[in-house]
């Protein structure tokens, strides 16, 4: 039996279906990824609606994969209230379908900078033996150390240093 890869790489022979393919992976991408990027952030339509100064109308089309008609300017103002980096690029279609096949779940909703600021912060305190951890993602063992304080809500690194040490 051929694995997913094998059966997309011969398909690929078929320029209706590479064109297909493309398609269906920004279109279907885009959508996957906004909804689960306003899902790890915990908002809702009507909040990321807020953070964009759109009405939740607005919002609802993007998390369809039938819409595709996304804005360079619509994904670069999403990827900044969701506070993470946005790649547009052409690519060999060896890169699309290795893409396809490493579908993690931090690949389809990114860390935010200020939790990959707190990932490397963690990591290295992980590393120097000062917290035991086995997930420098899951940052709520901070909640208790930050007397009931959100490890989300801090609003310095210096904060986060005292609550860790």
């Amino acid at each position: 039996m051929k694995s997913k890869q094998e059966q997309i790489w011969e398909n690929l022979n078929d320029s209706d279906f590479r064109k297909q393919f493309v398609s269906e992976h920004v279109d279907v991408g885009i959508a996957f990824q906004i909804r689960s990027l306003r899902n790890r952030q915990e908002l809702t339509q009507a909040g990321l609606a807020k953070l964009l100064d759109v009405t939740q109308p607005d919002v609802s089309p993007w998390e369809n994969p039938d819409y595709g008609s996304y804005t360079l300017t619509t994904l670069k103002e999403l990827a900044n209230a969701f506070n993470v980096g946005l790649l547009v690029r052409f690519v060999p279609f060896s890169k699309l379908v290795g893409w396809t096949g490493d579908l993690t779940s931090d690949l389809i909703a990114p860390p935010s900078f200020s939790e990959e600021k707190k990932y490397a912060l963690t990591s290295g305190l992980i590393a120097s033996g000062t917290i035991k951890d086995n997930d420098p993602y899951d940052l709520s063992f901070l909640y208790e150390k930050m007397q009931g304080k959100s490890p989300s809500e801090t609003k310095t690194d210096g904060e986060l240093i005292n609550a860790i040490t």
